[in-house]
């Protein structure tokens, strides 16, 4: 399989976009206001804002969902989420998860004073909603999104060419894979074991750099 991984840094996140025979997959979109680091990544590479077919959202979080109502305008694309995510898309607004930690435990509860202006997005209705797994051969893609709750209850991931597009379900901060937040860390390592079996070569977070199978397997027995 011919595919091209574009990493695109949009404000706190990671954003990937994915060329496979000219047409493109975006993963995530960034905090909004930076669009044009998206729209630079499509046009820089000979490409066409309509080759932007789908648009994946890994959960519904500010800094996931920030560009996607632009995004979704400018293109014509097609948005995805979990069904669990749709009604934050639709009312723009999704809550700061629990911190893992005692130090993110208190970040979360200084942040709730004054959460929801920052946390908000434009509002937008997504176009492709699923409940456990889906399959984008339909859509022209050799590619599957699989349900990886623990994060937040729809966070999900894209699997394409030995590549798991992970959003939040993993981080790599100062070496540290384990997420700073997450609702449900029973669910989260659970969606681990899940995201192993799928035997990638690397996972990608929307928070640092790419990590290795054999780093999320040692982390996992680590944490078990």
């Amino acid at each position: 399989m011919n595919v091209k991984i574009v990493p695109i840094r949009v404000g706190i996140c990671n954003c990937y976009l994915i060329i496979q025979n000219r047409s493109c997959i975006l993963v995530d979109t960034g905090v909004a206001g930076n669009i044009k680091k998206i729209i630079s990544a499509i046009t820089s590479r000979g490409l066409e804002l309509s080759d932007l077919k789908l648009i994946f959202l890994t959960h519904s979080h500010y800094d996931h969902a920030g560009n996607a109502k632009e995004l979704k305008e400018l293109t014509g694309a097609r948005l995805i989420v979990h069904e669990s995510e749709a009604k934050y898309l639709r009312k723009g607004y999704h809550p700061i998860p629990k911190g893992t930690s005692a130090i993110t435990k208190l970040l979360v509860w200084i942040g709730k004073l004054n959460e929801r202006p920052r946390a908000a997005f434009n509002s937008i209705c997504p176009d492709i909603v699923y409940s456990n797994k889906l399959d984008l051969n339909e859509f022209g893609f050799e590619a599957q999104i699989i349900h990886t709750p623990g994060h937040t209850k729809g966070s999900s991931t894209l699997v394409i060419d030995n590549n798991s597009f992970a959003g939040d379900s993993i981080f790599n901060i100062a070496g540290r894979i384990y997420p700073p937040f997450a609702n449900d860390t029973e669910q989260l390592l659970f969606s681990w074991k899940l995201l192993l079996s799928y035997k990638s070569k690397f996972y990608y977070p929307a928070h640092g750099k790419r990590i290795t199978y054999d780093q999320l397997l040692k982390e996992l027995e680590r944490k078990q």
